[in-house]
């Protein structure tokens, strides 16, 4: 093709989903990997029937965009050097998160100096359903409706939940935030003001350090508005919609229509679900929707009022987080590591 446009991706174990992305992704094309020579980097290569690349001196000169998928100073890895380097050779990149907020300052201060866009990833905004959830609480914030967020996350989830609530607020700021006492729980509490909006932050402080990946939730969204409630169960979906209550409409005597008879009210249901996806499961996450996600960053990269935009919000997204982290605490190691069952794995027939 030829306009397709080459990418180089750093990291294989993440950056599998970007590789997958940028195949899936119109209009560009995969490259090669870039590693340091682990097996997996090279089975990666081979199986994508792409090069392996073991330098940045080998990267051709006319590829000019890369995706670093390799964590930062808190994972002990050195994506913010690796991504200053592809843009000190001529490249826009894409870093996915999480970033510290020094870390995050220093790579745009980076950006400038070399005159290339970069643009940090939160990755979960590119979702179908979390879109969905973003435009809707959007349009219910300009109306006025929005009178608290309730947000639950598992502590990888805290900047990215941050940067969804973000979003869908249009800002964060003015921002001030607030962490209650720990009560000795595994779950520990935020009261937040983001761009005025009252948030309740609930965060699971537990980290497998033996695999970050193990998580017993993701996040979750709960918005108050004067005549209901919109909840986002899971980054996949749905979105539920639970209306304000129906009260029963009385005769001129006093009796609600115990008959049956219903008013236009009374025909609303009490819960509805206005929005899902097919049914999807873990597999069509991992080949479909991450890669998706993944791949969607580089059309905000290509957008340059988007891609300051977005890089504006994470800057206020790590300060916010900062904060928070420092409130709750270093996380506790998982007394049971987490592993996916279904309900009746656990407790058996269901009622």
């Amino acid at each position: 093709m030829t306009d397709c446009k080459p990418v180089i991706v750093a990291g294989s174990r993440f950056g599998q989903f970007y590789a997958a992305g940028i195949v899936q992704q119109p209009g560009y094309c995969l490259h090669a990997i870039l590693g340091r020579g682990s097996e997996r980097s090279h089975a990666l290569a081979q199986r994508l029937g792409v090069p392996f690349l073991d330098s940045i001196a080998a990267i051709p000169a006319d590829v000019r965009l890369a995706c670093v998928a390799v964590g930062g100073a808190a994972r002990g890895e050195q994506g913010v050097e690796l991504a200053c380097a592809l843009m000190e050779r001529g490249m826009d990149v894409v870093v996915e998160h999480p970033l510290l907020s020094h870390e995050l300052q220093a790579l745009l201060r980076e950006s400038v100096r070399w005159g290339h866009r970069c643009l940090l990833n939160t990755f979960y905004l590119h979702l179908p359903a979390v879109a969905q959830f973003i435009a809707l609480v959007q349009r219910l914030g300009r109306s006025g409706r929005v009178r608290h967020i309730d947000v639950a996350c598992s502590v990888q989830m805290g900047v990215a939940s941050l940067d969804i609530v973000g979003s869908a607020l249009e800002g964060l700021s003015p921002w001030s935030v607030q962490v209650l006492p720990d009560a000795g729980e595994c779950m520990r509490a935020a009261v937040l003001v983001l761009s005025r909006t009252p948030v309740r932050l609930q965060v699971l402080n537990e980290l497998d350090a033996t695999d970050d990946g193990r998580m017993a939730m993701l996040m979750r969204f709960v918005v108050t508005t004067d005549h209901g409630v919109l909840s986002l169960s899971s980054p996949f979906g749905p979105l539920i919609w639970t209306p304000a209550m129906a009260l029963p409409i009385a005769d001129p005597s006093g009796v609600y229509p115990l008959g049956g008879e219903t008013g236009r009210s009374g025909e609303l249901p009490p819960v509805m679900q206005i929005w899902h996806a097919d049914a999807v499961s873990w597999s069509d996450v991992h080949s479909k929707l991450w890669p998706y996600a993944a791949g969607a960053s580089l059309s905000v990269l290509s957008d340059a009022l988007e891609c300051e935009r977005s890089n504006q919000r994470s800057l206020d997204v790590a300060l916010v987080w900062q904060r928070i982290a420092e409130g709750i605490g270093f996380p506790q190691s998982p007394s049971v590591v987490p592993q996916p069952r279904t309900l009746h794995e656990l407790v058996g027939d269901l009622v």
